[in-house]
């Protein structure tokens, strides 16, 4: 079997990665930050929300809940109900 050539040492391949990390790395931060606003102008919209709108979106989160632990593996159930337990005994 031939012996592989050792690679030099790549500068330009490693500053495309650097830049493609930052990069990533501030669109995570970009994301991170709408999802701050995100819950700040919902949370402020609540504020204002009559007892009906309350009691819809209460309505809508339990069936996104249902939907969500409805289309769960095996596994990530088991998951859940271990960390539901462990909540329940750390109250």
């Amino acid at each position: 079997m031939p012996k592989r050539k050792k690679q030099a040492f790549n500068l330009s391949r490693f500053a495309t990665m650097r830049k493609k990390q930052s990069r990533e790395k501030q669109a995570e931060g970009q994301k991170s930050h709408i999802r701050k606003l995100d819950r700040i102008y919902r949370a402020d919209g609540r504020a204002n929300e009559t007892a009906e709108e309350t009691e819809r979106r209460h309505s809508d989160d339990r069936l996104r809940v249902s939907a969500r632990r409805n289309s769960m593996t095996t596994e990530e159930t088991e998951e859940l109900s271990s960390e539901d337990r462990l909540r329940t005994i750390a109250r």
